[in-house]
């Protein structure tokens, strides 16, 4: 028996996953779904207040704009938890590391196979083709990670209970993954598995509402990072953190900011003890052939 939760900003979506579920699942289950269109409510409050009213203990959390593709995925998912009793957060898509570079879940790695994935990606804002999106190095049907996308998730009533999510620090719809997960991650185990398939309609955007409750996660998790389940090396490690800078100064750039915002924001960075003297002067000489590289008005 699994209580899902939802929450929705499209009638027609809510109606096609709500399908998807039904023909799906495969055992007993309730949908909480709490309609959220204008964005009045966050979304932790909202998967609070869900995991207050569900009537089964096994919770699943999952975006509407989802197809499950595997049959009998609530017996899976039950039987997954039955036989790891320490389990904490059931994901689809995750990342072994997570580092103190302000980023999502996810990090670019030459050195080390780190992300562990199993879902179909759409695209909703790019023109690019769907493909399956498979990262599983070790051909585990189990794989520990530090935190999981939030597109998909299972826990327990008695867990969100526990360590619910931070609807004081989040008020919009970014970072309560990893946040939950780090929470949950400091007493129990968070994984992935590989024996359920969804497709994900939508590949997400990074806007400024992304960015700040990205910041707000980090600035709360900053002692913690950066956090791994492999031994890195310092030298992967902090080549690691020099692509997460970059990617920063590119997306915050695309997102608006203004160049003096991002030094700024990379100076803040090295006077709090996130990022060291080497890694703060490589990201501003990133940041500085970005600047002479845009063409003048």
């Amino acid at each position: 028996m699994i209580s899902i939760i939802i929450c929705s900003a499209d009638k027609q979506m809510l109606s096609d996953v709500t399908r998807s579920i039904t023909e799906t699942v495969g055992i007993p289950f309730e949908i909480l779904s709490f309609e959220n269109s204008g964005g009045k409510n966050g979304i932790c409050s909202l998967y609070n207040r869900g995991a207050r009213q569900a009537k089964y203990d096994l919770l699943c959390f999952m975006h509407e704009d989802i197809d499950l593709k595997t049959q009998d995925w609530g017996a899976i998912v039950s039987d997954i938890f039955e036989n790891n009793k320490g389990l904490g957060v059931l994901g689809l898509a995750g990342c072994r590391y997570k580092g103190a570079a302000p980023t999502g879940w996810g990090i670019q790695s030459y050195e080390y196979q780190l992300d562990r994935c199993n879902y179909i990606q759409s695209f909703k804002y790019e023109d690019l083709p769907t493909y399956h999106h498979l990262e599983n190095p070790n051909n585990e049907r189990l794989s520990n990670v530090v935190s999981v996308d939030g597109m998909w998730f299972c826990t327990t009533k008695e867990i969100v209970l526990k360590c619910p999510f931070d609807e004081k620090l989040l008020h919009s719809f970014h970072g309560y993954d990893q946040d939950f997960c780090y929470q949950v991650g400091e007493l129990f185990s968070v994984n992935v598995t590989f024996d359920i398939l969804i497709d994900h309609y939508s590949e997400g955007k990074y806007d400024k509402s992304w960015w700040v409750d990205i910041l707000k996660v980090h600035d709360k998790w900053q002692r913690k990072l950066p956090m791994s389940l492999d031994a890195i090396s310092l030298n992967d490690r902090f080549l690691i953190e020099k692509r997460a800078y970059r990617f920063i100064v590119v997306h915050l750039s695309e997102m608006g900011y203004s160049w003096g915002y991002i030094f700024n924001f990379l100076t803040k960075q090295l006077f709090t003890g996130v990022s060291g003297w080497q890694q703060y002067l490589k990201a501003n000489l990133f940041l500085f052939k970005q600047i002479t590289s845009k063409p003048k008005p």
